[in-house]
Formats: C-alpha cells, sequence, structure tokens
C-alpha cells in the first residue's frame, strides 16, 4: 500500500466508483464499499468529508438494528432540509480490493426520515479516525487504521 517516511501509511486499496450505474447524477463523486455492522451484502456509500457524520438510509439502518438503541438525539441539515435521528456507535468494514479490509468502530447518524437508497461516509466519527489517500487517475482510494 503506502508508506511514508518508510512507515506504513495505508494497509488497505479500493477502486471507488465515481458515479453509481443507475443515477442521473452528472457530477462525479467518490463511492466505497463498505459493510455496517453483521450486514452481509455490500453498499456503497459516498465519502463526504464535508459530512459531519455518516450516515446509513433506513432500510440499511434497519437492517443492521440500530432504531431503537440508544443514542444521542441530533439533528441533520443541509440542502433545504431539517432530519431529526440519533447518533449510534457501530462497527463499519470498509472493504480492500488489495490488502487489508479495514473495521472501523464509527458513529453513524440514523433518521427514519432520511431519503432512502442514499449512504455517506463523513468526517467525524469515521474518517477522522483513519488514514487515507486519494488516486483520482486509477480511482484508488487507499486507507488503513489512524
Amino acid at each position: 500500500m503506502l508508506t511514508l517516511n518508510g512507515e506504513d501509511f495505508t494497509t488497505g486499496r479500493a477502486t471507488f466508483l465515481d458515479r453509481l450505474p443507475a443515477d442521473p447524477e452528472a457530477t462525479s463523486k467518490i463511492y466505497i464499499k463498505v459493510r455496517p455492522g453483521d450486514l452481509q451484502t455490500t453498499l456503497l456509500a459516498q465519502l463526504d468529508t464535508g459530512s459531519p457524520w455518516s450516515v446509513l438510509d433506513p432500510e440499511v439502518a434497519d437492517a443492521v438494528g440500530l432504531f431503537g438503541l440508544a443514542g444521542e438525539p441530533k439533528k441533520l441539515s443541509g440542502h433545504g432540509y431539517t432530519f431529526d435521528g440519533h447518533l449510534i456507535r457501530v462497527p463499519v468494514l470498509i472493504l480492500a480490493d488489495e490488502g487489508d479490509s479495514l473495521e472501523v468502530d464509527a458513529v453513524v447518524f440514523v433518521s427514519k426520515d432520511w431519503p432512502a437508497g442514499k449512504n455517506f461516509v463523513g468526517y467525524s466519527g469515521l474518517l477522522e479516525s483513519i488514514r487515507v489517500a486519494l488516486d483520482p487517475q486509477v480511482n484508488h482510494f487507499y486507507f488503513g487504521a489512524g
């Protein structure tokens, strides 16, 4: 993976998508493969360093059993919308195509009102605790323990 001053900087690499297959959105984003909690299926989540937390869509949060858990009540606002929800701690596995996948003890925002299909990997509670690097020329996302 990547080294810095002779030490491992990252231990995993994944190819990211810059568009979802069925999404009409014309601008490029960064979608990485993650698996929250004990979910057996892989989902694509948008990397969003501007998001205060990672966010799971209601169907995924329900499948992982996050609704009904005690969590800190929070409001998440953006783009003219405000969502009431909770911050819940859950392990999130970032999947590697090469090297080691990485499990992060993450804090995610869940709300039953959040739009379906919108999963985000945000800064607080997840990205702030790991190391990341991007190579947009070949769509590589590098990651490792912080």
